[in-house]
């Protein structure tokens, strides 16, 4: 049984010469043959099996040797004055096969080829030895230097406490004698020391020796007694007041505390103020807030300090407050009136029309946007005379739209008679002028002797008449231009006519 607690048996491997029987065939002679098929990465082919296979061992062809009558084999199976010849180009093909570490099961994931096989099981982790201090476990190469430092019975360790080196199985038996190592007082005060200070402790140190108070009061405790006895319980212990900063046997303590000038008291008057004993005077004086004064508004209160501070901030009607909505400051008693007229209070519409705004702003409201103004058709330019509310004007537009329709129509009738009739009175006035042209023209005939004498005349009429003309194309083209409004119009009271229909 090793020290890791694990059964362990001696491996034929430990034999450096019998590592090869882990890569090579043996005979039932204990000779060493041919490779072993099994470490290879891939299964011969029949073809290969005739090829690389030796008929004699049934492994791998090693030192591949070939006999006077074609027959292959192992150089190590050749036998006694047996004539042969080596094939070293198929013994080279032979050494290139890969193959895995035999060892694989063990955990190796070494992977090479036959030739250096043999080679790799010399420096292979997973091959087991004997421990080389000599404490008889066996146990694989790789985990050698771990057992040596820290398994191994037979190692050299250091004990932690005089730092002497023993054999692992020694230690046991120096730590019952080792002079450093740590141990118990032996009066249980719980510290722990070395076993060679032992002595010293309990002469000088330890907490569990009794001894009497060395301030008189006549007590014999253990150290550790007392020494929480003359810093907290004993009555002759000095102390200082923690109000004075003065020293006293705490036995006389008491009877200062009673007239320390120090020492916080509450306020006579109950204002829940503490203070030193000897401030309580100014502090009634100036501070406390139990003391009844007149409100320095002039509202004619009297109130205690703490009310008047409250008061004067939030309760007296002279006190200057500033008006939410216009933001002017005015005193509390007369903010009400100006609330009632203040321009920028919200106020609801007067209309009913269930809208909040500022007062200033009220006429503007009922005049541009008030559901509840009454306000004019947009159609009574066309002669609809009825007043609706603003939030129903949609609905009236839409149900009185055939009548709107109406009323444009009949609108734009007249429209078109009175231009009708413009026109007929400008076409009259050509006319008029046409016939006036005429006789004019009769009379210049007329009168042809006069022509000669009279050419300047002519020739003035003449111009008269170019302008004349020109008026007259100018009142056609405008006679041209109402015709086609006419036109335009008609469509236009054609498709209404659809419409309304």
């Amino acid at each position: 049984i090793c020290s890791e607690g694990m059964a362990t048996k001696l491996d034929v491997s430990l034999q450096p010469d019998i590592l090869r029987s882990l890569c090579r065939v043996i005979t039932e002679g204990g000779r060493y043959r041919g490779y072993k098929k099994d470490i290879l990465t891939e299964n011969l082919s029949e073809r290969d099996n005739t090829v690389f296979v030796c008929p004699r061992c049934k492994g791998i062809l090693r030192e591949l040797c070939i006999s006077t009558d074609g027959e292959q084999f192992c150089s190590c199976c050749k036998k006694e004055r047996e004539q042969t010849h080596p094939n070293i180009h198929v013994n080279n093909m032979i050494l290139c096969f890969k193959c895995y570490c035999p060892l694989i099961s063990r955990g190796c994931d070494w992977l090479g080829t036959l030739g250096d096989c043999e080679n790799h099981l010399d420096t292979c982790g997973y091959v087991q030895e004997m421990c080389k201090l000599k404490c008889g476990v066996v146990l694989q190469r790789n985990d050698h230097v771990t057992h040596e430092k820290e398994n191994c019975v037979q190692r050299i360790v250091k004990c932690e406490h005089c730092e002497k080196n023993f054999k692992f199985c020694e230690l046991t038996e120096h730590l019952d004698v080792c002079p450093k190592i740590k141990v118990l007082c032996e009066l249980k005060c719980g510290l722990v020391m070395c076993r060679d200070k032992v002595a010293q402790h309990l002469e000088k140190e330890c907490g569990q020796v009794e001894e009497n108070c060395e301030l008189g009061c006549g007590m014999k405790l253990t150290r550790d007694e007392l020494r929480i006895h003359v810093t907290d319980n004993c009555v002759q212990r000095v102390v200082t007041c923690e109000h004075c900063d003065k020293n006293f046997k705490f036995c006389e303590l008491t009877e200062h505390l009673d007239v320390c000038p120090k020492i916080k008291v509450l306020c006579e008057l109950k204002c829940g103020l503490v203070m030193c004993r000897d401030k309580v005077a100014q502090h009634l004086e100036k501070e406390c807030g139990q003391v009844e004064e007149n409100c320095e508004l002039g509202c004619g209160m009297k109130l205690t300090r703490d009310e008047l501070r409250i008061h004067v901030t939030d309760n007296c009607v002279q006190r200057v407050v500033t008006c939410e909505h216009c933001d002017k400051n005015f005193k509390f008693c007369e903010l009400t009136e100006h609330l009632d007229v203040c321009p920028k209070v919200e106020v609801s519409c007067e209309l009913k029309c269930g809208l909040v705004m500022c007062r200033d702003k009220v006429i503007e409201h009922i005049d541009r946007d008030c559901k509840e103004k009454e306000i004019e058709c947009p159609f009574a330019k066309y002669k609809c005379v009825k007043l609706i509310k603003r939030q129903y004007l949609d609905t009236h537009l839409e149900e009185k739209e055939t009548e709107h329709l109406k009323l444009k129509l009949d609108a734009i009738e007249d429209i078109v008679v009175k231009q009708s009739e413009l026109i007929e009175k400008q076409n009259k006035t050509i006319a008029d002028q046409g016939l006036m042209i005429t006789k004019q023209n009769e009379t210049i005939t007329g009168q042809g002797d006069m022509v000669t004498k009279q050419n300047e005349t002519i020739t003035g009429q003449g111009r008269m008449i170019r302008k004349q003309n020109e008026t007259i194309a100018s009142q056609g083209d405008m006679i041209i231009k109402q015709n086609r409004k006419i036109e335009t119009m008609s469509q236009e009271i054609g498709s209404l006519n659809k419409n309304a229909k």
